[in-house]
């Protein structure tokens, strides 16, 4: 029977050879070398928690608005702009416009304008209250009042018989309403149901160049201008049958205008026109009534 193989011992050896003998008195070795800078500590990890999702946040908010561009096709708001003022309304001291403008790319935008308050000086009294028999609804005038006469005079008579004016435009660009000269200047000064028309020149001079009486006027109803008459007796509020009957020596016409509708014609001998003015039409000239009496249009003589 043989030996059981054993492996091969390594030699013996002490550990511990070659070791200085410590005596607990030495200064231990530096673990690491002082020449070298220290260490920058670890971030804290909640800080870096809240910074990126702060980045996130701003990214999500940026991919929402580029999404929401695209979906509306980038158009921009139209803006209003500001524009001269060219239409004039009701109230005297302001002048409004408005319009429609198209831009390159198809669109349309809208302006409004409102402009300054015009400034002009209200007519004085001038005289004594005339007589509504001296301001009779002639072709060259109301009675002794003129057309052609200073407006100053003209209105300021007015204004004495019949008070202050109910409304008082001031300079304003003629339309061609009330007959006066259009692209001009003028002025229509109302009494209740009667209107004055005053054309200014482009020197500022104000002339008294036609009048109108209504019943459609405001406060016309209860104005005393509504009791004025023409020479031969017509006053507005009589019908047509009795307008033929007063000028049965005169050519007397009932047609269409296009601004007024159904208006009466007066016209002398020679064919020209007297007085004017829009009559209702009830189908029966009895019934259908003269609202208002009109000289001839500013625009005749005065431009």
């Amino acid at each position: 029977m043989t030996d059981r193989y054993e492996p091969p011992r390594p030699p013996e050896y002490d550990p511990y050879e070659g070791l200085t003998d410590l005596t607990g008195e030495e200064p231990l070795p530096a673990l690491e070398d002082p020449t070298l800078p220290p260490a920058t500590p670890p971030r804290s990890p909640l800080l870096t928690g809240l910074i990126l999702g702060l980045l996130l946040v701003v990214l999500s908010i940026a991919i929402f608005n580029l999404t929401r561009d695209d979906d509306t096709g980038g158009e921009a708001a139209p803006t209003e702009t500001t524009a001269p003022a060219t239409e004039t309304s009701d109230d005297p001291t302001t002048e409004t416009t408005s319009g429609d403008t198209s831009t390159s790319d198809g669109t349309t935008t809208t302006t409004t304008t409102t402009a300054a308050p015009i400034d002009f000086e209200a007519y004085q009294a001038v005289g004594q209250p005339l007589p509504l028999g001296d301001l009779t609804l002639q072709t060259s005038g109301l009675g002794v009042v003129g057309l052609g006469t200073d407006a100053a005079e003209a209105v300021g008579l007015l204004v004495a018989t019949f008070g202050d004016p109910t409304s008082d435009t001031g300079p304003i660009v003629a339309t061609g309403e009330f007959g006066a000269c259009e692209g001009g200047l003028v002025r229509v000064v109302k009494f209740g149901a009667l209107a004055a028309i005053v054309v200014v020149d482009p020197d500022g001079a104000e002339t008294f160049a036609g009048y109108r009486l209504d019943l459609t006027y405001d406060q016309a109803a209860t104005s005393v201008a509504v009791d004025l008459e023409t020479l031969s007796g017509l006053r507005i509020g009589d019908n047509v049958t009795t307008l033929r009957d007063i000028y049965s020596s005169f050519d007397v016409e009932i047609v269409t205008d296009s601004e007024y509708g159904r208006v009466f014609e007066l016209r002398g001998s020679t064919g020209n026109l007297l007085l004017w003015g829009p009559v209702t039409d009830s189908g029966d000239e009895g019934t259908s009534t003269v609202m208002g009496i009109y000289s001839v249009d500013a625009d005749g003589n005065f431009c």
